[in-house]
């Protein structure tokens, strides 16, 4: 039985559509991961082998053939952080002889933002076409330029840069020639700085063992340096470095993880904070390894030590020889040193050293009375 309303619905005309045609021997569309890196690479061109959406993307953004490093060219450094690059051509067209198209490239870093303006790193690269135009831009060296003396050298020339450690994990303070140690010398100390305020604060690196202050004889303050020993060589180390890492307590997160499940629990990472110990009563320490005590000592008093060769030049070569001859004998068996005869002096005769010294001399003459 045929249901009421069935003939009463009217069908719905499709309107005349074009077809779609398909190529289905055409090439495949790039990727967006290819897109992004032609757009990168800007080197996109359109060509026959290229795809029409490469052709767009190339026509969207022209690309630019990036500027060449000439084999000519000067660094330029102690800039103002408000220097351009027009300042810059300037400050080298008005006191040079060469033209605006001798400079071929400048290449300025650009830095932090500061009040909404941006700034160089404090130094750049200026390129130019000649060698001779290099040398008459070294000469501009140590002049103004916006209130600062610029400071400008062959930008191939390394020379004033520090050396890189050749080892990975080296400290600063290795580069005094004293291998790590518990013992540390500080510096920069104020004057009002005392042993009491020098071990509490060095306390954070680990026990200190002792602290040894130099002091002036009349005032008994500090020099301004000293010397601290670790009981630990670790605590040293990090004295050194200046500062040392503290884990912080995540009482709150691990209460926070008991909640949760144990399936989704993730083995995290203790966070660590630094503390720094480089700055004591507002100045900036200097730390570095000290000589060890023992080390010292035999420098000084030793077999071969300061002490030993000042003796031997004071008495002459003859007794440094046989002083030397005689060393791996035992001290009770060397000779006893003859005593000096004090030469006799013979330069005033009795009588002047007897008024010399004050004595009663006995008259030696007649007397003569006037009438």
């Amino acid at each position: 039985m045929a249901s009421i309303g069935e003939g009463t619905q009217k069908k719905r005309k499709l309107t005349d559509v074009e077809e779609i045609e398909i190529d289905v021997s055409a090439p495949e569309p790039p990727s967006k991961k290819a897109l992004r890196k032609a757009k990168k690479a800007a080197t996109v061109k359109p060509s026959e082998s290229t795809t029409e959406t490469e052709a767009v993307a190339a026509v969207e953004k022209p690309t630019t053939a990036p500027q060449k490093r000439s084999d000519h060219g000067v660094w330029i450094g102690n800039l103002a952080f408000s220097v351009t690059k027009d300042d810059l051509r300037t400050f080298f067209t008005s006191n040079c002889s060469f033209a605006d198209t001798t400079i071929t490239r400048i290449h300025m870093p650009k830095g932090a933002e500061r009040f909404g303006k941006s700034q160089n790193k404090g130094f750049a690269y200026v390129d130019f076409s000649t060698q001779k135009a290099t040398e008459e831009a070294i000469g501009l060296s140590e002049q103004l330029l916006t209130g600062r003396r610029v400071l400008i050298k062959d930008a191939k020339s390394f020379a004033g840069r520090p050396d890189k450690p050749k080892e990975d994990g080296q400290t600063g303070s290795a580069a005094s020639g004293h291998a790590p140690s518990k013992r540390i010398f500080v510096g920069n100390l104020g004057f009002d700085a005392t042993k009491e305020a020098i071990e509490e604060h060095f306390a954070q690196c680990g026990t200190v063992a002792n602290v040894h202050v130099a002091t002036f004889q009349d005032s008994g303050k500090c020099k301004g340096y000293a010397w601290v020993v670790f009981e630990d060589l670790a605590a040293a180390e990090a004295a050194v470095k200046g500062y040392v890492l503290v884990k912080e307590d995540d009482e709150e997160e691990e209460e926070e993880d008991e909640s949760e499940p144990e399936e989704r629990k993730r083995p995290r990472k203790p966070r660590q904070r630094k503390i720094w110990v480089n700055f004591l009563l507002g100045r900036r320490l200097r730390m570095e390894f000290a000589e060890d005590a023992t080390t010292r000592y035999k420098k000084r008093f030793g077999k071969d030590g300061e002490g030993k060769k000042n003796n031997n030049s004071e008495t002459g070569d003859a007794e440094a020889g046989e002083f030397e001859a005689t060393e791996e004998q035992p001290r009770q068996a060397r000779p006893p040193r003859a005593k000096q005869a004090k030469p006799e002096y013979t330069r005033y005769d009795q009588d002047t050293v007897q008024k010399l010294s004050g004595a009663i001399v006995e008259s030696k003459g007649k007397k003569t009375t006037f009438d």
